[in-house]
């Protein structure tokens, strides 16, 4: 580690400061620095690089946050001089102006995509980035930023997200706003209010965030970075009660093996963003415990973090890394309360919303979730078992799970240790795109998708296609899961289907598309 790092950073930061050492030639390194070139301060290497797409993914832009979050807590290595970084993020703003279209929007995975999500996503980041260098950038290279972000900004004012309910994407938006508003003095309270009114309606009284159908910790985790820095920004918002009932919540997806979240969650991540929880650690008691939790867990790989991201997801997370360093080292976490898990005595929690049961009794500690068939993941010391319901396959190979009955499924409770869950086996269906299928998809980039109302109904069909669709296998399944004395669970039929057999074996099936889903952790690979 670096002398900058050393005398400024404490060891709390450094349980961070490994892994955003180890990526930070990664991240500089998906920059074109060529003076001559066109794409200068672009970060996507399969459009710059590699010339393997005929469209940029905005992600990258995103960058400058976390370079000038390490800058501005001194936090930056021997190898990386502050002038260098200084550049770098002056040519990704410049970069970043020549990717904005003509909406004000950028896309990420497909060409005319107009990504809700990435332009709000990029907004934020290079707003904090001014926000963290404001005492740095002269006055008129500000302005200069700001006119970088002035279109992304209106467009997540103007525009809303229709292909889902996805909390992450909106309290990004939301964020954005805030801070444009905090930067600027411009009035964008009346999208900022309508934005946060609508993802709160969505909020279960539970204390979790709607990600698609139902509760997701690892996106739970991604949506405390956004609306803790919201809540900073504008405390008269209120929000701070609600973030603190968040963290009791995702307190209880902790486990004993140093994992968190799992195919117990609406969209299956285990990945665990520190950000908004290192920054709401002196606030809230519960985010202080998982703060101590997660350090531990990221040091050990238990979870999933920085050193397991794809490119895609890199930037958030390397971001969400960096302002957890900072927030470390500016001082030392006050003492929490043990986890639920952590905690003596048994106990069963039910969160009924999301159909989460929490269980506690002799050393181990179990979770599961009824709306996804009876889902169980189950913790005793390091070892741990995951149970992805109940499945079968056909004559033909085709697979069928209990993961996908959601709001069909029935429970019963006989006794305070007793869960009965029933419901219909669906057909697991995730297609990979043919060439056909990518050829037509291209078609209707650069048609219907120049146009919103086209754009969000394909978008609409494309979630339906890999994410609710759901296809009976009109078989109909009774999972019976006992807690006490002895845990075990008993799977019989209540309607079968003719051709369909029940598969004991599988452990860990994942019913849905989802691209976020299936990062190593250390548990993988742990006999």
């Amino acid at each position: 580690m670096g002398t900058q790092v050393t005398t400024k950073a404490s060891i709390a930061a450094a349980s961070y400061l490994d892994d955003i050492h180890a990526a930070l030639p990664r991240v500089l390194a998906l920059f074109d620095t060529n003076p001559a070139s066109r794409t200068r301060g672009i970060g996507d290497r399969y459009r710059w690089a590699w010339k393997g797409l005929d469209f940029t993914n905005g992600t990258y832009q995103g960058a400058a946050h976390g370079l000038a979050a390490l800058l501005a807590a001194g936090l930056l290595p021997d190898w990386l001089p502050r002038e260098s970084v200084l550049a770098r993020i002056d040519d990704i703003f410049a970069g970043t102006a020549r990717l904005v279209k003509k909406d004000g929007s950028l896309d990420e995975i497909l060409p005319n995509e107009s990504s809700y999500c990435v332009t709000a996503l990029v907004a934020f980041d290079l707003l904090r980035t001014l926000a963290l260098l404001r005492d740095v950038v002269g006055e008129e290279k500000r302005k200069g930023y700001l006119d970088v972000v002035s279109p992304m900004v209106r467009h997540i004012a103007e525009s809303r997200e229709s292909h889902g309910i996805i909390s992450n994407h909106l309290s990004v938006a939301a964020a954005a706003l805030g801070r444009w508003q905090m930067e600027t003095a411009q009035d964008v309270s009346a999208p900022l209010r309508a934005l946060l009114s609508f993802i709160l309606e969505h909020r279960s009284p539970e204390g979790w965030f709607k990600e698609y159908e139902g509760a997701d910790p690892g996106y739970q985790s991604l949506t405390l970075d956004y609306l803790a820095d919201l809540d900073r920004v504008m405390p008269e918002l209120g929000l701070g009660p609600k973030l603190a009932a968040t963290m009791e919540f995702l307190s209880w997806c902790c486990h004993p093996d140093g994992s968190y979240g799992g195919l117990y969650g609406s969209r299956n991540t285990r990945f665990l963003y520190p950000a908004g929880i290192e920054e709401l650690a002196h606030e809230v008691p519960a985010a202080a415990a998982i703060a101590g939790f997660m350090r531990q867990s990221h040091s050990d790989r238990a979870v999933v973090g920085l050193a397991a991201m794809d490119d895609p997801n890199l930037i958030p997370m390397f971001n969400s890394f960096c302002r957890a360093a900072a927030a470390a080292a500016e001082r030392p976490l006050p003492q929490a309360e043990p986890l639920p898990f952590e905690q003596d005595g048994s106990d069963l929690k039910r969160f009924d919303d999301a159909g989460l049961v929490f269980e506690r009794s002799d050393g181990c500690y179990t979770v599961v979730n009824w709306r996804k068939g009876g889902v169980v993941q189950r913790y005793s010391g390091s070892s741990s078992q995951v149970d992805a319901g109940v499945c079968a396959r056909d004559r033909e190979g085709h697979w069928y799970t209990g993961q996908l009955a959601g709001e069909e499924t029935k429970i019963e409770w006989p006794s305070r240790d007793t869960l009965c869950i029933e419901g219909p086996l669906t057909k697991y269906h995730v297609s990979l795109p043919s060439p056909l299928d990518f050829i037509v998809l291209r078609i209707l980039c650069l048609t219907a998708m120049r146009f919103r109302w086209s754009r969000d109904a394909i978008k609409r069909i494309l979630v339906h296609l890999l994410i609710t669709r759901r296809r009976s296998a009109k078989a109909v399944f009774r999972r019976i899961i006992r807690f006490r004395p002895a845990f075990s669970i008993e799977d019989k039929w209540v309607v079968p289907a003719e051709g369909i057999e029940r598969v004991e074996s599988a452990k860990a099936i994942q019913a849905i598309h989802m691209a976020s889903q299936g990062y190593w952790q250390r548990s993988d690979d742990r006999q």
